[in-house]
């Protein structure tokens, strides 16, 4: 029995992992509160987690402060960039609800196919500029060409998300408890399951890997 608490025991192992998560999933939550940062901490938790995924990290506070730092300034232009993406696209579907059967069937179409290119951008290019170090360009490219590329793991990853989303506002019970969820743990704990998908279809294209 006393084994089963040993430092390398699996008991142990999983602790310590959720642990970590739950630090991480803090740096995180503080790393959004001005929203504009958002993409800066979202790159700095896939940073930390594409690692966790293969035991490669050990300092999670220290780690994931210095991906915010190296990364805060490509990783906000990007962030804002998508945020008047989505803006716009919002306004897109919102217009689409207003027009004619004919015009709004084509504007529709355009809509979807854009709404379907951004929700793959925001699946990847984070975890991208956490794995590759490139021009926002290329990154934005890249993000989108692997993704493409990719249909399991953009598929997977898109149901995964959803799901989590779907579970958290099932009702109104559920979703106060789903909030403390995801600020203790939430985040970190979908990145996470994210990287083990991702790191597989990045080691692919390991060329410029960190």
């Amino acid at each position: 029995m006393g084994g089963m608490f040993d430092v390398d025991s699996p008991v142990m192992n999983v602790l310590n992992k959720i642990m970590n998560l739950m630090i991480l999933n803090l740096c995180f939550v503080a790393g959004c509160i001005p929203v504009v940062t958002a993409g800066a901490a979202m790159t700095a938790l896939y940073s930390v987690n594409l690692k966790m995924v293969r035991n490669e990290e050990a300092y999670i506070f220290s780690s994931y402060w210095r991906a915010f730092k190296e990364n805060f300034r490509q990783s906000t232009v990007c962030w804002l960039l998508l945020v008047c993406a989505g803006g716009i696209l919002g306004a897109d579907m919102w217009a689409v609800r207003n027009l004619p059967e004919g015009p709004g069937k084509f504007l529709g179409g355009t809509t979807l196919v854009f709404l379907v290119i951004y929700c793959v951008l925001m699946l990847y290019i984070f975890p991208y500029m956490a794995r590759f170090q490139d021009r926002l360009g290329t990154c934005v490219k890249n993000a989108f060409l692997i993704g493409g590329s990719n249909p399991g793991c953009t598929v997977t990853t898109a149901l995964i998300t959803a799901a989590f989303a779907a579970l958290s506002v099932s009702s109104i019970e559920v979703l106060l408890r789903a909030i403390f969820l995801w600020l203790i743990i939430g985040f970190s704990l979908l990145s996470y399951i994210h990287s083990f998908f991702f790191r597989k279809v990045f080691d692919k294209y390991i060329d410029t890997s960190r």
